[in-house]
């Protein structure tokens, strides 16, 4: 399969993970009295998407290591047509959680298969160099799609989210059945064996420096996910901001994480380390949140959002490095590897959201929340220094 192909296939699998996680984050005080519930029941439909998004590819990263890429493809893109059909038709807000849960189910499976394609196809020095440049478009899609929902919600209402990404999982659905061909030459047959399966779950998990990987890009993720889910409510009970107005604000976020993936790419991959660049990037992210707590004596909704566009800086230089390392530690296990990652990066975006659906919407508990994950982010990166030289990098 050309390599044109194959990216082009993968960057549309991963969309979906990208459009059902918080493109309808600009409707969620309009679905929150459209289905007469709280603010904070309605961002739960957050978190159980992470969490099914998390059993899916437990499950998924196995079977595709069993039966192959392509028909564990092809069944995500219907689950999460079928999901999205769901969520457009809810009068209540248990059927948009079946609906979500449903979703989550068939995203789980794209959003494993898109990275473990190009992983089957290519090097790891070739994936480095293909993810700088395809981790732009993979920070770019977090900032706009809830710019296209907020239109969505004003023309049309909140359920034209879900009809979007109906059409969205639809045609996935016919590009995986019509082009993409199978990946994974090496099929393995004890893959699906409960104890092969926790023996080699086990053995990532506990590695210390996969772990270190993974919360690094939670924290880095959870910064643009939390803003999106508490600023919404902010923006329009502190600032009177409309809701295509607050989806507008991504394009910040964007430009901030493009341009920390120029710096990375131009200036700054060939001339530090890995260790040097994401403790950098973790004070820039610590100096962000920091900007947050300020904002909290002057009221400027500018500067609260150039704030989290600091942060958001810091978060795309860790993602230019965390996620291609992490995945990397077992090439011997790529299926496992990426169900595992994936799978307890959505759990820890599912605790992140359940609990900020359990705080007040208000700037005070927003900027807690960025500091806890920055500090975090900056005491992972000093135990890193700690024990820098241990070997391989496989305890901490």
């Amino acid at each position: 399969m050309p390599l044109f192909q194959l990216v082009a296939i993968s960057l549309l699998m991963a969309s979906s993970y990208f459009f059902a996680s918080d493109m309808y984050a600009p409707s969620l005080p309009h679905m929150a009295s459209a289905l007469h519930v709280s603010g904070g029941t309605v961002q739960q439909t957050v978190s159980i998407f992470f969490i099914f998004v998390a059993i899916s590819q437990l499950c998924c990263g196995p079977l595709s290591e069993r039966y192959g890429r392509r028909p564990i493809a092809i069944f995500g893109s219907l689950l999460f047509a079928l999901g999205s059909l769901i969520c457009t038709s809810s009068q209540d807000i248990n059927v948009l959680i079946l609906g979500r849960l449903v979703q989550g189910v068939g995203v789980g499976a794209l959003y494993l298969l898109c990275r473990t394609l190009l992983q089957d196809s290519l090097t790891k020095e070739q994936l480095i160099g293909i993810m700088s440049w395809f981790g732009i478009l993979f920070l770019t899609l977090p900032g706009l799609t809830p710019t296209i929902g907020g239109v969505l919600q004003s023309h049309f209402g909140w359920q034209a989210n879900f009809w979007f990404m109906l059409g969205l999982a639809t045609t996935i659905f016919l590009v995986v059945l019509l082009f993409l061909r199978e990946t994974n030459q090496q099929k393995n047959v004890h893959a699906v064996k409960l104890k092969n399966i926790a023996q080699d779950y086990w053995m990532i998990a506990s590695n210390g420096a996969f772990l270190r990987y993974l919360l690094l890009m939670i924290v880095s993720n959870g910064g643009i996910i939390v803003f999106y889910l508490m600023g919404a409510f902010i923006a329009q009970q502190d600032y009177a901001i409309a809701a295509h107005s607050f989806g507008f604000t991504s394009l910040v976020l964007i430009g901030s994480t493009i341009s920390a993936r120029l710096v990375f790419n131009n200036l700054l991959k060939q001339r530090f380390s890995e260790r040097q660049l994401l403790l950098a990037a973790s004070i820039i992210m610590a100096i962000g949140s920091l900007g947050l707590v300020g904002n909290l004596g002057i009221g400027s909704f500018a500067l609260m959002l150039t704030s989290v566009a600091v942060y958001c800086f810091g978060a795309g230089l860790t993602t230019s490095m965390a996620a291609v390392s992490a995945l990397y530690l077992f090439p011997q296990h790529k299926g496992q590897t990426g169900a595992i990652y994936g799978s307890l990066q959505m759990g820890g975006m599912f605790l992140l959201t359940l609990l900020v659906s359990h705080i007040a919407n208000t700037e005070l508990a927003m900027a807690c929340v960025f500091v806890m994950m920055a500090t975090l982010s900056l005491t992972l990166q000093w135990r890193r220094r700690e024990k820098a030289k241990l070997v391989n990098g496989s305890r901490w």
